[in-house]
């Protein structure tokens, strides 16, 4: 009964949009809408990431080496702060390093023309 319980809460986690396999050895990626990400003014800090109204909030610390995508083009933090307030339900990926704890890369795909 423990384990129908604890694999019923897993698949709910990865259909929910959990936590998903991404591009790089080691690193894991999550998926989230735009509007549930808030970036920091300064390159340096946290971010914020609620993927839903009744889940808890995470923070993410941003390193020195976060890099901001839009397509395959990197862009400057300002470009991907401006871009996620106009598509607020875009889903985009947050790569994490191997700890949990940082954001190594945020990605989301270009403009529909």
């Amino acid at each position: 009964m423990t384990r129908k319980f604890i694999a019923s809460l897993l698949f709910g986690m990865f259909a929910a949009g959990g936590l998903q396999a991404a591009t790089g050895p080691g690193n894991v990626g999550q998926e989230v809408t735009a509007g549930n990400i808030t970036i920091p003014v300064d390159d340096r800090g946290t971010i914020s990431v609620k993927n839903c109204s009744s889940c808890p909030e995470r923070v993410l610390g941003l390193l020195p080496t976060t890099t901001y995508e839009i397509g395959d083009v990197l862009v400057r933090r300002e470009t991907m702060r401006a871009e996620l307030l106009r598509r607020p339900n875009q889903v985009m990926l947050l790569q994490l390093t191997p700890d949990f704890k940082h954001v190594a890369r945020l990605r989301i795909s270009p403009a529909a023309h």
